[in-house]
């Protein structure tokens, strides 16, 4: 049911929560639809709370942090406080994580970055966030990702936890030891709730499983951090003194920041740590199908895009579709790896063609990237690439039409990847997937306008992944 709240038409509710609700409305002032935030009117009867809220509402809306939802404008009407913030078609951490299971580590490094980049922002302005968990995370179609309710931040300058009224601002679950007891608190207190989202996304649960506030409470205060290989097997090593850092009772011993946080986990991806017996694979069971993640699979790359990095897609040409042989020889022109390290007083070996022995490597394969062009009503529309070196997407529109040019991939195991490229009509969006299982790829081109698909290229042949 529609209706008018000053010059807001709210037209829905998006979300609930212990602060207020979330409606989707329209701005009939600026002919836009927004997000709109209302607070709940408890809360609007606290003078501190009103006070703090317009305080720093109005640093917030100071950010200019890409990863931060804009705040288009705050305020009061018929008693009731209020934010006007940009609306993300998207899902958040929660949902997703409700939905499609444990992220891959890669995928929630991704995520982990980019909200740390936001909390990094903030912490610089001054503000501490005090409620960083997966449901105030939004992922974007694209894979790009918001950290929202800044609006309720407390500064750095204020002095307690709680309001007057004693209103906790904050999730239980995710609550830094130091919020529940009378010493300051700093930027490292998100820095913990950081690292307890960073474990929930590898395995799908949170740090503590109390069922009670009392049990939460003592956990934070007493409870050592959980080690995310304890409930997921395959993941490095390295992440259970990564998540044990961050959730350290002791703020003097965490990371510094968020970024550190996020650059800690993103080492770890490059982790050689053995798997456990127990969960290493059997050599002959077909490869295991793993959850997908259609927004953050299909933005990783995206990432870079929209933080306006995109060296390597600018050097790609269009390419015309062709034939993708599943295996490429070598050319005559090409030399094979015709002479073998030699140590001192011997030979170098004779020549020998790649594949005659056994023990000699394979010379490197001449095609590691393949592209193919989208033909619309006669005109050539659109083009998509797959990289087999450093698993790359690219998909490039070029022509700005209200329609949109996107990429697709699937492996021969059944795992589907997206690029798109949002009628930028810039150089071709670059999305890297980091497909590191063994296996083969092929792709298409699509064209969409809206939900409704217009076209594609047929499928190309399978190529080896990650070659």
């Amino acid at each position: 049911m529609k209706w008018q709240f000053g010059p807001y038409r709210v037209e829905g509710l998006i979300a609930r929560g212990g602060m207020g609700e979330i409606m989707r409305a329209y701005d009939t002032r600026h002919d836009r639809v927004v997000a709109l935030k209302l607070l709940a009117a408890n809360l609007a009867a606290d003078d501190e709370f009103r006070d703090r809220f317009k305080r720093e509402a109005h640093a917030a809306g100071r950010l200019r942090e890409p990863h931060v939802i804009p705040i288009h404008a705050y305020g009061e009407i018929d008693g009731r406080l209020y934010l006007d913030m940009r609306l993300v078609e998207g899902g958040d951490v929660g949902s997703l994580l409700g939905a499609n299971g444990p992220m891959r580590p890669a995928d929630a490094v991704a995520i982990l970055e980019q909200v740390a980049q936001a909390l990094d922002a903030a912490h610089a302005e001054g503000l501490v966030h005090r409620d960083v968990k997966p449901s105030n995370i939004l992922v974007a179609e694209n894979g790009f990702a918001y950290l929202v309710d800044f609006g309720i931040a407390a500064s750095l300058r204020a002095s307690g936890n709680l309001t007057s009224t004693g209103y906790a601002v904050g999730t239980l679950a995710y609550m830094a030891p130091e919020r529940f007891e009378d010493g300051p608190v700093d930027h490292r207190a998100d820095v913990y709730s950081l690292a307890c989202v960073l474990y929930q996304c590898l395995t799908g649960a949170k740090p503590f499983a109390g069922d009670t506030a009392a049990s939460l409470i003592n956990a934070h205060l007493n409870h050592q951090p959980p080690l995310p290989s304890a409930a997921r097997g395959d993941l490095p090593r390295e992440f259970d003194h990564i998540v044990a850092r961050g959730m350290a009772k002791n703020p003097a011993d965490r990371y510094d920041s968020a970024g550190q946080l996020a650059r800690a986990a993103s080492q770890a991806l490059t982790s050689v740590t053995a798997v456990p017996s127990e969960y290493a694979p059997v050599t002959a069971a077909p490869p295991r199908r793993r959850a997908r993640w259609p927004y953050v699979a299909a933005g990783v790359g995206v990432l870079a895009v929209l933080a306006g990095s995109i060296a390597v897609a600018s050097a790609m040409r269009t390419e015309s579709g062709q034939a993708i042989p599943a295996e490429t020889p070598p050319t005559a022109d090409e030399p094979l790896d015709s002479v073998a390290p030699t140590s001192a007083g011997e030979e170098p070996a004779e020549a020998t063609e790649a594949g005659a022995d056994s023990e000699t490597a394979p010379a490197t394969p001449v095609q590691t990237k393949w592209c193919q062009t989208l033909t619309y009503e006669g005109e050539e529309r659109g083009s998509g690439c797959f990289e087999a070196i450093g698993d790359h997407l690219f998909a490039h529109d070029t022509s700005k039409d209200g329609m949109w040019i996107q990429t697709v991939a699937e492996t021969d195991y059944g795992r589907v990847a997206v690029c798109k490229d949002l009628n930028s009509m810039g150089d071709p969006v670059d999305c890297n997937f980091d497909m590191k299982e063994s296996g083969r790829v092929h792709f298409k081109v699509e064209l969409w306008d809206g939900k409704a698909k217009l076209g594609e290229t047929p499928w190309s042949d399978f190529v080896p992944i990650g070659q």
